[in-house]
């Protein structure tokens, strides 16, 4: 059984074993039982990953962001398992997945941050079952497909929408449903990272996140730009917001990265909570909210 707390160490140590592994020049990803290095440290032994791999290691497109791709494999039994990748076989790049959560799971999903679509990179998959066994694949790579872009990622890309400077950027949160932890805080939402996310802790269609905006403002338009996971949950499909505990505005369709989806909505106002209508469920939440001033 595995527990939360001691699941960050136990990556940073995969991870390790990877890179140090990758820096040894060892392409078998095994080492002898018990085996004693130089400096009389003993060696965990490391055996193959094929031992619990149940499906062929997968890369695809992020059909939700086109600047990450997506990793996927399947194990025999719950595992916990780590990807490191990179340029060369230095790696540089390691990612786990979400949804793990503290324990081992068997399908697994990783997002790929800046992995680009028809670049070669090299990786190394490792994981470590209940019972403490470390398993570990040999170098090899793989090329993210090239996805021709339909200009209508979102499902209808609207005309690019005329609007002034995004004032979501000064705003500070007031309220949030939940947040992951501090790595997905709610902050994340409004401070123009396209490399951030605010994640909630499972709220799914009760999810919601308010911001002020410091005083009244004129306001044309909106976006909520979602978050996903790679095993689809996570994405929110429609959008409202509340004005100053007032009106609500919507449904408007969610955005994503490729299409962020721009609401037309004109209102005065300072305080707005932006609240999930409708999503897949899960840890909802926005890689970016957004609040447009007129033009000009």
């Amino acid at each position: 059984m595995f527990r939360n707390k001691t699941t960050l160490k136990l990556l940073a140590v995969l991870a390790g074993i990877l890179l140090t592994a990758a820096a040894c020049g060892d392409s078998s990803g095994t080492s002898p039982a018990g085996a004693q290095s130089d400096s009389g440290a003993v060696e965990l032994e490391v055996r193959p990953f094929a031992e619990i791999q149940a499906s062929d290691f997968v890369f695809e497109a992020d059909p939700f962001d086109p600047n990450r791709g997506i990793f996927r494999v399947t194990t025999t039994e719950e595992s916990i398992c780590t990807i490191v990748w990179g340029e060369t076989e230095d790696f540089g790049n390691f990612n786990n997945s979400l949804e793990m959560n503290g324990t081992g799971i068997i399908d697994h999903n990783v997002f790929l941050p800046g992995a680009e679509q028809g670049k070669e990179y090299f990786f190394r998959v490792q994981g470590f079952t209940s019972d403490g066994q470390i398993f570990a694949s040999e170098t090899g790579t793989f090329t993210i497909p090239v996805v021709e872009d339909s200009g209508d990622a979102a499902g209808g890309g609207a005309e690019m929408a005329v609007h002034g400077d995004n004032l979501a950027l000064e705003a500070t949160v007031v309220d949030v449903s939940s947040e992951f932890s501090d790595t997905w805080k709610a902050a994340n939402a409004i401070d123009g990272d396209p490399s951030t996310e605010w994640a909630t802790a499972g709220d799914g269609d009760e999810g919601f996140i308010t911001i002020d905006l410091g005083s009244p403002q004129e306001v044309v338009g909106v976006e909520f730009i979602t978050r996903s996971m790679a095993n689809g949950t996570a994405i929110t499909d429609e959008f409202t917001i509340t004005v100053d505990d007032g009106e609500t505005f919507g449904p408007f369709p969610a955005g994503n990265p490729a299409d962020p989806r721009f609401a037309a909505v004109e209102f005065t106002g300072q305080v707005i909570r932006f609240d999930v209508a409708n999503s897949t469920g899960g840890n909802v939440g926005a890689v970016e909210v957004n609040v447009f001033a007129p033009a000009g």
